[in-house]
């Protein structure tokens, strides 16, 4: 159950963090964005915590990265055993080994952000 979870958490993480460059360099206020987000259906604690230290480039380790790819790599390997095609989950976990790549595996998994 934890691998799905965190599955889905490094899935959704990589299309928060996706919105907010889309909206920063389409010239719109990502704080106005994270504003809207937390008004609709998909408000959710993860946006209202960690968005604003993502625009603040804070990425004190609550998760850290590396367990976050660790684990997406895992869920990868579930969905393989069970023939499940996880096209979402296996991109993010692309931007997830990015990022260790480029040294920030010991920080928060929002610092995917940085890829």
């Amino acid at each position: 159950m934890k691998l799905v979870v965190n599955m889905i958490m490094g899935s959704v993480m990589n299309a928060f963090s996706e919105g907010l460059t889309l909206a920063e360099r389409s010239g719109l206020n990502p704080h106005s964005l994270l504003d809207v987000l937390d008004l609709g259906g998909i408000a959710n604690p993860m946006f209202r915590g960690k968005g604003p230290e993502m625009l603040k480039d804070n990425y004190s380790p609550a998760f850290p990265l590396k367990h976050q790819q660790k684990d997406m790599r895992l869920a990868l390997a579930l969905g393989d055993q069970n023939a499940v095609s996880m096209p979402v989950a296996a991109a993010a976990n692309e931007a997830f080994k990015k990022a260790r790549s480029m040294g920030l595996g010991d920080l928060d998994f929002s610092a995917v952000y940085e890829t």
